[in-house]
């Protein structure tokens, strides 16, 4: 890494993550065949990702983390002391996903599904694209839990598989705010994609009794699952998406390097739905701010928990019996 890397703020949920070559590497940059639509599929096919420096509107990014300051601050999420657009956090904020930030959100909307992103997904797809409805916004506070390692597909998978991620930095991110990573060629790992990558979050043992009894009763009741009732259904996926709870841990299991980079605003990294990613702690005084919104062909099928004005995401309404 060409950064110097702090090795006790470059973390995992307080452990540490290692540096050494072998273990840690950058992304592929992308933007010397930023218009090369062909090569740029080449490179995903190879790489499983495409990492875009400066691709986005620098300024139409700020003008979106503005707003999203300012929702910040009205939820008292932001220190008082400081002015909101510098987005310290408040003493003793703690979360990492804030769905309501990107909720009738104007602003934002023009950087994720207008200009620059939806003609570069157009070309890349090569024909008329559509993107979900609903986006995920991550809102990482200091001490907060770093992302776990994870493929995409296991939470959207009932669509097409041709399916890409747009993660999308509103912060200038160093290394030691904890960005996003990629875990090396483990989009082309065959059998953790016909194991791991069949899996959904949302599917349950219909033949199980306890879960079959705490679904049926949350349908009657036209309610979602409480954090305690979801706990005790056997889910297909148990640990809710992840892979794994340790970032550590699944590259020494799967083998390949960590790659990540110092992000800035304006810069985009596209993934496939088999790229195993997760993040770094972040250890700075600055809540940092990104986005994932996912993009396919407008022809393609689509995964229905994601679309129309009021998606069911992982709610009641997504789960799908199953006999385990």
């Amino acid at each position: 890494m060409q950064a110097k890397i702090a090795q006790d703020t470059f973390t995992f949920q307080g452990s540490a993550l290692e540096t050494a070559p072998e273990a840690l590497g950058e992304l592929r940059r992308s933007d010397d065949a930023c218009s090369d639509y062909a090569e740029l599929r080449r490179r995903m096919q190879e790489d499983g990702y495409l990492f875009l420096p400066g691709l986005l509107d620098r300024e139409a990014v700020l003008t979106a983390r503005r707003e999203i300051a300012q929702r910040l601050a009205d939820a008292g999420h932001l220190h008082p002391d400081h002015p909101s657009e510098a987005c310290i956090a408040a003493p003793g904020a703690r979360i990492d996903f804030l769905a309501s930030v990107a909720q009738d959100n104007p602003q934002l909307d023009a950087v994720l599904y207008a200009g620059s992103m939806m003609e570069f997904y157009q070309n890349f797809l090569g024909g008329p694209v559509r993107h979900y409805d609903y986006t995920w916004f991550r809102v990482k506070t200091p001490d907060g839990r770093a992302t776990e390692p994870h493929y995409d597909v296991v939470y959207m998978g009932r669509g097409t598989r041709q399916l890409y991620t747009s993660w999308t930095p509103f912060s200038d991110v160093e290394m030691d705010m904890g960005g996003l990573m990629v875990l090396e060629n483990s989009h082309r790992q065959q059998e953790l994609i016909s194991t791991y990558g069949q899996t959904d979050v949302d599917r349950y043992c219909e033949n199980d009794a306890t879960s079959h009894r705490l679904l049926a009763t949350a349908r009657e009741q036209q309610r979602d699952l409480t954090s305690d009732e979801r706990r005790q259904v056997q889910w297909q996926s148990p640990t809710f998406g992840a892979y794994s709870p340790d970032a550590v841990a699944t590259r020494q299991t799967l083998g390949g390097r960590w790659l990540t980079a110092e992000y800035r605003m304006g810069d985009l990294l596209i993934f496939s739905m088999y790229t195993m990613h997760a993040s770094a702690d972040n250890h700075t005084e600055q809540i940092r701010l990104s986005s994932d919104s996912r993009y396919q062909l407008a022809s393609e099928s689509i995964d229905d928990r994601w679309i129309g004005e009021d998606p069911p995401a992982h709610g009641i309404r997504a789960h799908q019996s199953m006999i385990c």
